[in-house]
């Protein structure tokens, strides 16, 4: 048997099975939502929960560059369902990994592939976010090593077989030991725009399946984990809302009007009288019709017609 062959009995797929998220990275912010190299460290901290994240040479991990974790917690959920053995290593083939998040197959999509192992591995975190009983005190690597498998074609090039990914103990613990884990719509990964991507994944944690979900301005900017100034923010939340491309979810701005935000601030001492940007909400709602799980355990999304046909559309 060929050496390729026999890597290709080894490599997992998640072409036919369901995503699943690690939902700590639903809610908080870890990933920079710009593919500029950030250079400049995030940080976040909210009662109990901290969170630091620092660059590597190639700055901080991305929120694209998240699609691999995506892949291994799916790859892991599914071995773990199907009762296969579990380990940190995970093995795949980059044609499936390419294909399943819409990255094509071009050299250019093998090498934007390599950066984003390369940034997974040298980002560093430092969190209080607990997994497995266990709460990190040392700095990790989203993943602790990576190797890409190739061989040469007859033409004499080069092609990248199979890739071996090593999750950090964290998220390893978080999807196996906690089965901290959600579904999430295929169509994700067909968004374009990082704050999208940032806002379906708030959506699918907070949300969920219940009749809405609303939050402050102010507060939803620093959950998302933007750099940028607010009025810049609200501008960019604006265009994605007028598009209301995010899949599952439609968002809307309203001026509190239920007076619920300001009279809680109020009962703070806090005046909110020259606070034209806390005044307002962000209410999410599910394009699908919503139901209640009763158990509390991770459940599917539905899915309308229009994002069904979407679907159908995008796929190859």
């Amino acid at each position: 048997m060929a050496a390729s062959e026999q890597i290709d009995l080894f490599l997992d797929s998640m072409i036919d099975a369901p995503l699943r998220d690690e939902q700590a990275t639903l809610e908080h912010p870890f990933f920079s939502l710009t593919k500029r190299p950030q250079r400049e460290p995030m940080i976040y901290d909210h009662g109990a929960i901290s969170i630091q994240v620092s660059p590597g040479p190639r700055g901080i991990a991305t929120i694209w560059d998240r699609d691999v974790l995506i892949y291994c917690a799916s790859i892991l959920n599914d071995r773990l369902g199907r009762g296969l053995p579990l380990d940190r290593k995970i093995r795949f083939a980059a044609h499936d990994f390419l294909k399943l998040t819409g990255r094509g197959k071009g050299l250019q999509a093998y090498t934007l592939f390599l950066d984003a192992l390369e940034r997974l591995n040298t980002t560093s975190v430092k969190t209080t976010i607990a997994a497995g009983d266990s709460t990190e005190r040392r700095g990790f690597t989203w993943i602790s090593a990576w190797r890409v498998i190739e061989d040469t074609r007859p033409d004499g090039t080069r092609r990248m077989r199979g890739v071996e990914v090593e999750l950090c103990d964290w998220m390893y613990r978080a999807i196996v030991q906690d089965r901290r884990v959600l579904s999430i719509n295929p169509q994700y990964f067909r968004l374009h725009s990082g704050l999208a991507r940032r806002l379906y994944q708030l959506a699918r944690k907070h949300c969920g399946r219940q009749p809405n979900w609303s939050i402050g301005l102010v507060r939803l900017a620093e959950k998302v984990g933007t750099a940028q100034d607010l009025r810049f923010f609200k501008r960019d939340l604006k265009a994605i809302i007028a598009k209301d491309g995010v899949p599952d979810y439609t968002f809307t701005m309203t001026r509190d009007p239920n007076g619920e935000l300001e009279a809680a601030m109020a009962e703070q001492g806090i005046d909110m009288s020259d606070l034209k940007n806390d005044r307002i909400l962000v209410v999410v709602t599910p394009k699908f019709e919503t139901s209640h799980q009763g158990d509390g355990k991770p459940i599917g999304i539905g899915k309308p017609k229009r994002a069904r046909k979407a679907k159908a559309d995008n796929e190859d």
